[in-house]
């Protein structure tokens, strides 16, 4: 096992019991959780890390709680409170005891969680290019520029451009959603907090997250017919914050349409944007890709340990993440069409008390509808498959 992230193959071929392609959040999900296992492991990338990776960097409480080690020492700052407006009218902040997100650098978070992976027993490689890949009945074959490189099962979690989703032609029905970030530095406002503008955007949001020397500002939409400019972010960015201006502005797709996602037969599972599993309410993909990580895991472990089918295994581990998405898909639907209405529900005790209890509890959206109603009455919140698994013990940032 390599141990160290920093090597590439050699040779004509390489061989594993699983080849992950993708070292982001899905990617060492899996990783991890296969090479703790006992299983032979390899992880692709496409660069060495740390790198450069756009995203607004907030990992809800569920998605940290969901990591089977601590983050602690890249988490920049935890948040309470969220401050909530229509299109920048009639702000209201939400308060919670307890955080509800944590605050990450996606480069240093991706780099920490690659260095958990490899320590764990998995191998990491870069190869900057797949050009064939061939699955037969008992093994799946990569065709690199560093030669073949050969597994029993593939995982692709190379995100919304999934180069393994396209060669494999598995997944047709992907949707992407679209965002624009950058990075206002020299910024030092006490009263500034953790902000989602509504409809700011046709079919989404702009945000604001204070990080530690800087903020992270962006606009995001899940519509693919509303087209977000350089200067869209700025002239939101100066009106929200005000000088100076974002700088590092970088557009990037969201993978969505994961409802619609099935894995069918073979030896080769998609997770996280790759599967098109980003929540298209709000946009956040993190929880549910290092959880379609873990399923997918699971499933190959089990078809190699019993000869099950992991394809079949692995669709009904992804039934609670696509419940939550269809819930999502059909809230975005309704929220953004009357962003107003939506606002005021939002805004409204009945509503933002159990929102801002599930959050900080670790609760998917579904269950935070399903049952919210029982923390007005102090009742615990019946135990969903969900619960039972934040209530596992795992450690928490």
């Amino acid at each position: 096992m390599c141990s160290e992230p920093s090597s590439s193959p050699k040779g004509a071929s390489l061989t594993a019991d699983v080849v992950v392609v993708g070292a982001g959040p899905s990617g060492c999900s899996a990783s991890w959780d296969l090479a703790a296992k006992g299983f032979r492991v390899l992880l692709l990338d496409r660069t060495e890390f740390p790198r450069k990776k756009p995203c607004a960097g907030g990992l809800t409480v569920k998605a940290v709680r969901a990591l089977r080690y601590s983050i602690a020492p890249v988490i920049q700052k935890s948040v309470c409170n969220l401050s909530v407006s229509c299109r920048m009218r009639h702000p209201k902040l939400l308060k919670s005891l307890d955080p509800i997100v944590h605050m990450v650098e996606r480069s240093a978070y991706d780099c920490f969680c690659l260095k958990k992976t490899v320590a764990a027993g998995s191998c990491f490689a870069v190869v900057k290019r797949i050009d064939k890949i061939v699955e037969s009945d008992r093994s799946v074959s990569l065709v690199t520029e560093c030669g073949t490189i050969r597994a029993r099962f593939l995982i692709g979690a190379d995100g919304a451009h999934s180069r393994v989703r396209r060669l494999t032609g598995r997944f047709t029905r992907f949707s992407p959603g679209f965002a624009v970030e950058g990075i206002v530095d020299r910024v030092h406002r006490r009263d500034l907090n953790m902000g989602f503008d509504f409809s700011q955007i046709a079919g989404g949001y702009g945000w604001v997250f204070p990080k530690e020397g800087h903020i992270n500002v962006g606009l995001y939409t899940l519509r693919s017919d509303v087209r977000i400019t350089r200067q869209d972010l700025v002239d939101y960015a100066v009106r929200r914050i005000g000088r100076p201006v974002p700088t590092r502005i970088t557009g990037f797709l969201l993978g969505m349409g994961g409802w619609r996602y099935r894995p069918g037969r073979g030896r080769v599972l998609l997770v996280g944007d790759a599967a098109g599993l980003v929540d298209p309410l709000l946009g956040e993909g993190l929880y549910h890709a290092i959880v379609s990580g873990q399923e997918a895991a699971a499933a190959i472990a089990d078809a190699m340990n019993t000869g099950g089918d992991a394809c079949k295994t692995y669709a009904k581990g992804l039934m609670p993440i696509q419940r939550d998405l269809l819930f999502a898909q059909a809230a975005s639907a309704a929220f953004y069409r009357l962003p107003g209405m939506g606002h005021l529900l939002l805004v409204s005790p009945p509503a933002r008390i159990p929102l801002m209890t599930g959050f900080s509890r670790g609760l998917p959206l579904l269950d935070i509808f399903r049952y919210g109603y029982r923390f007005w009455f102090g009742l615990p919140v019946s135990a969903s498959r969900n619960q039972v698994f934040f209530d596992s013990g795992r450690r928490i940032g």
